[in-house]
């Protein structure tokens, strides 16, 4: 019986199954209507956030020679271009009777000098000497005079004299007192106006020597020498105004040794700039990417003018020493685009920047789960302009979708047309017939000042025939190969002679 029973139930399950499978399968989209994604694998890169800015190659150590007039100059010492010492003479302009007066004031400060020594040793003047003689004779006589005085009192007391004799005793000491105190008070007026006499001739003194300091600074002035070693940027003949109505310096000197870069960058990002960062520059005149390192950050706002009726941007001017190699024909005031690293964080699992979405304000992706597509929430970390940081989340093993997640679903069917890697393959806008498999070319990259170089090994034409994807084997001269990555201008290789 129970045989008949599960036999009965396997013919009811059959039947449905053979009824309801044709139906469901019907209503399950054709693999070409799927939607198709792109997927990337998570790579382990550089992180660095910038901030962009453009500028001038400038010295490190400049100076300019100003003179009034162009009569006052007597000799000019160095041409245009020409190299100087430190200390070397510029220019000699006319001495126009400085010489005579400095002798006159060395005169003058030498005679202050010697009468201000003369007082400070306290040799005292004949006056001096005359009064303290005549203080000294008051003050014999006075003390001569107390004691006949003292003789006459006692003599009187006991009645051996007249009073008449006392009473004269007593009218020469008086005297005698009153000529000693005269002395007394005579000789401290004269001490007291040698000390001022002291004080006068310190200030006479000191201003013979603020005149003859001047005269000699005018004298030394006579010669404008380089205040350090450098060359003669720019020599003028004339001593015209500029079209602002201002004087301009005879002549301008630099050291083109020590070069910097004068940057300006935006109020808007200037409060992630600091002193000591490090500093990317860009030389599109001579191919180059020189290091620097930021040394200054200015204190004032510049307004610059607006374009085609825009908002006007204000800038802060930063400054950076260029560390390191530069070309030996680098000229001061090429232009240079720059990149301030503002923060880096090194060898971290990143994924491109497309390929996160946020929800609620919480990061996910979406992976490749066998066809199916799996949401995934990551924890972000620093990003850049074209990868993001992944703290937690992903690993490397996972596929993830990077073009074609906008729209689907956690578990929608997906087809991954291809999988990108852009550590070995960018797109190139250009005609893709000129180049084929093997061929070395060089490549430009967009907003990049240098070249690149490398060998194509495949092409991947776009329908329309604007781009081609080029894959990288053997690159030379990729500072860092991770810069393989972005949209590139590109043209065939020179042969060198």
């Amino acid at each position: 019986m129970k045989k008949i029973a599960l036999s009965a139930v396997f013919l009811i399950i059959s039947a449905v199954l053979i009824y309801y499978i044709p139906s469901f399968s019907s209503n399950m989209p054709p693999d070409e209507d799927l939607p198709q994604v792109v997927t990337v694998s998570a790579s382990f890169k550089d992180i660095k956030q910038k901030v962009k800015g453009r500028g001038k190659i400038i010295s490190a150590q400049s100076s300019e020679i100003w003179v009034e007039d162009i009569t006052d100059i007597k000799t000019i010492h160095v041409k245009q271009g020409e190299k100087i010492k430190k200390g070397q003479p510029l220019v000699t302009l006319k001495d126009h009777k400085i010489k005579k007066e400095k002798n006159s004031a060395t005169m003058d400060m030498i005679t202050a000098e010697y009468k201000l020594q003369e007082l400070e040793r306290g040799e005292e003047s004949e006056s001096i000497v005359t009064a303290n003689r005549e203080m000294t004779l008051a003050k014999i006589e006075y003390e001569k005079q107390q004691k006949e005085s003292e003789v006459s009192k006692e003599l009187f007391n006991a009645k051996a004299i007249s009073f008449k004799r006392y009473e004269e005793a007593t009218i020469q000491l008086k005297k005698a007192e009153l000529r000693y105190t005269g002395e007394q008070a005579n000789l401290h007026r004269l001490r007291d106006k040698q000390v001022v006499d002291v004080k006068v001739a310190r200030l006479t003194y000191e201003k013979a020597k603020i005149i003859y300091d001047e005269l000699a600074e005018k004298e030394r002035d006579l010669v404008k020498r380089a205040e350090f070693d450098g060359k003669v940027i720019k020599l003028r003949k004339k001593l015209n105004n500029n079209s602002s109505g201002e004087k301009e310096a005879l002549m301008s000197i630099a050291n083109p040794e020590k070069m910097q870069v004068k940057l300006q960058i935006d109020t808007y990002d200037i409060a992630r700039v600091s002193v000591g960062q490090t500093v990317e520059i860009y030389l599109e005149e001579y191919g180059q990417v020189l290091t620097g390192r930021v040394n200054d950050i200015g204190m004032e706002v510049i307004k610059k003018q607006a374009v085609f009726g825009g908002d006007s941007p204000n800038i802060i001017e930063v400054t950076a020493n260029i560390i390191g190699s530069k070309p030996s024909n680098l000229k001061l005031g090429t232009e240079a685009e720059a990149e301030i690293i503002v923060a880096e964080s090194k060898n971290k699992l990143v994924l491109p920047i497309e390929s996160i979405l946020e929800e609620s304000g919480n990061a996910f992706v979406y992976n490749d789960n066998q066809g199916i597509a799996k949401k995934i929430y990551v924890q972000t970390g620093l990003s850049d302009t074209e990868y993001v940081e992944i703290v937690h989340g992903i690993s490397v093993d996972d596929r993830v979708i990077t073009t074609g997640n906008i729209g689907i679903k956690n578990g929608s069917r997906i087809i991954a047309v291809a999988e990108s890697s852009p550590d070995q393959n960018f797109t190139v806008h250009d005609d893709p017939e000129i180049f084929t498999a093997g061929e070395n070319a060089m490549f430009k990259k967009f907003g990049d000042a240098f070249n690149h170089q490398g060998d194509i090994s495949g092409q991947s034409v776009k329908d329309d025939g604007s781009s081609f994807s080029i894959n990288i084997i053997n690159p030379k001269d990729f500072p860092d190969f991770n810069d393989a990555e972005g949209d590139f201008a590109a043209f065939p290789e020179i042969p060198s002679d």
